[in-house]
């Protein structure tokens, strides 16, 4: 039953590559419109100016200016450049970002992305390997978040609202550990030479 006669088809030093990541972001990795399509920005396109749309957008090429998909999903893979800001429901970055990038549900930061700039929405998922430098607010009452998307702040998309309507409680958070400062021995402090 447990025989350690090996398969003739796997060699004695087998080992298992790690998954590869993309090259770049293709339409299989990006969620689709109502009409099953995606703006796409190709590896070989620069775009200079104001790029707004009503669809998902996937940037492979450079784009300097301002993109606003601000119901839908802007991906930016990892060739992709944009010098500029970002307004989008959901942004992924696997690319070069110089700018605010700005979402009203979520930013997801690739291991492969470089972002100089500012980074403005309620929910941030930043990979290990992610290059930033910047600022971050999170903050769902911003002022930019809220005159930017007029209100609709981490909110989904009509097809996915019944899910949110049901809010996530934590019942074990005492009011006092908001407000009571650490104790001495909590705090760490270097010593001095």
């Amino acid at each position: 039953m447990f025989s350690k006669h090996k398969p003739d088809s796997v060699p004695a030093d087998h080992t298992v590559p790690p998954p590869a990541s993309p090259k770049s972001t293709t339409q299989a990795d990006v969620p689709r419109d109502k009409t099953g399509r995606s703006a796409i920005i190709g590896a070989q396109t620069s775009i200079e100016g104001s790029v707004i749309g009503e669809e998902e957008l996937v940037i492979d090429g450079q784009v300097v200016g301002t993109v606003e998909f601000k119901r839908n999903t802007v991906s930016i893979g990892n060739a992709g450049r944009v010098e500029g800001d970002i307004y989008a429901q959901t942004l992924h970055v696997a690319g070069h970002v110089e700018g605010r990038l700005i979402a009203s549900h979520k930013i997801s930061i690739h291991h492969t992305a470089y972002i100089v700039g500012t980074i403005i929405t309620p929910c941030l998922v930043l990979e290990d390997g992610a290059v930033f430098q910047g600022s971050i607010d999170m903050d769902a009452e911003n002022e930019i978040l809220l005159s930017a998307f007029e209100g609709d702040v981490g909110k989904s998309t009509p097809h996915h609202a019944q899910d949110q309507d049901q809010e996530d409680t934590v019942d074990d958070f005492d009011d006092t550990d908001a407000t009571t400062p650490p104790a001495e021995e909590d705090i760490y402090h270097e010593d001095k030479p």
